[in-house]
């Protein structure tokens, strides 16, 4: 089974995979967000990446595809979304080549994860890594909720693998629980 989470930063993804390697352990591999190990390569990250960031990324989740019986902090659509946004406020920072390398890699792969979980944000918190902006935290959220729920896309073709996550840790924890026990359920019968 490959899950994910997806969204903007400072939603609760790190929190919640946390507490899915508490609380299912050895029975996954769990795979942090892929930016922040591009960060320490020396990579802009963030509302300053480029092109270079977005293929490493991209090039992560392939990666990160290839793995079996994994929840994984990010995935291929926010490699796409983030690309996407990048291009719209800076095509000469990241050409719109690339933003369709990603999108040509989502369409490859996103078929590959069952559940895509989104939780929605929550207050930023400035661990000195992630962005601290809220405008730019904002619009990609407006990206997120675009492609996830509006798009031919996605409200077509993979409606049903989304879950947005809302309320408190526990309430996020408890949908995570009964979607990943129902698509057990659904793929013994």
């Amino acid at each position: 089974m490959k899950i994910s989470f997806t969204g903007t930063g400072s939603s609760g993804k790190s929190t919640l995979l946390k507490r899915c390697r508490e609380y299912y352990g050895d029975r996954f591999e769990y795979i942090p967000e892929v930016t922040r190990p591009i960060a320490r390569k020396g990579l802009k990250i963030n509302e300053e990446g480029d092109a270079e960031t977005q293929r490493a990324i991209i090039d992560a989740h392939i990666k990160n595809n290839k793995l079996d019986n994994v929840i994984m902090d990010r995935c291929i659509v926010d490699g796409a979304v983030y690309t996407t946004w990048l291009s719209l406020k800076n095509s000469n920072s990241v050409h719109r080549t690339v933003t369709q390398y990603a999108w040509n890699v989502l369409d490859e792969i996103v078929n590959d994860i069952d559940i895509i979980f989104h939780p929605q944000p929550v207050d930023i918190d400035d661990d000195g890594v992630r962005s601290i902006n809220k405008q730019f935290q904002q619009e990609v959220h407006v990206l997120f909720n675009y492609t996830l729920y509006s798009s031919p896309r996605f409200k077509d073709v993979y409606k049903g693998k989304i879950i947005s996550l809302n309320g408190d840790v526990e309430n996020r924890f408890n949908d995570i629980k009964i979607a990943i026990e129902k698509h057990e359920y659904t793929a013994i019968r």
